[in-house]
């Protein structure tokens, strides 16, 4: 399976477990000019603004005296969304949530790890 296929297939698994909670997802490549590979209803001034915010908080974490980013943040927002930001290889996943259509539990226990056992696959062995 192509990388883009596994993200594709990765973006319909996420929908299919939280359903219209997914307000957008978008994956990309993080070096270089972030563009959408892959994603539903495209944003891509998030992208660019979190491939940023992404490069500032690891930079950060890696001058303290504090473990370094793992496999995804999360910033919640106003009325009931949040933004999840997926961290695999070079490439990273942002997902805006609304927690009116879904639940957290759902999202951390359920979507993330099946969403990141997928995107796994994508990554060069």
């Amino acid at each position: 399976m192509s990388e883009n296929e596994v993200f594709q297939e990765a973006i319909k698994e996420l929908k299919s477990e939280l359903g219209n909670g997914v307000v957008t997802t978008d994956i990309w490549h993080s070096k270089g000019e972030a563009k959408s590979l892959a994603g539903d209803n495209l944003q891509p001034k998030m992208i660019v603004l979190f491939n940023e915010v992404t490069r500032v908080l690891d930079k950060i974490l890696q001058g303290s005296n504090v473990p370094g980013l793992g496999s995804y943040y999360l910033v919640q927002l106003e009325n009931d969304h949040v933004v999840v930001i997926v961290v695999f290889g070079e490439y990273q996943q942002l997902m805006l949530v609304d927690l009116t259509k879904t639940t957290m539990g759902v999202l951390i226990s359920v979507a993330l790890p099946k969403l990141l056992e997928k995107l796994n696959e994508a990554k060069p062995s």
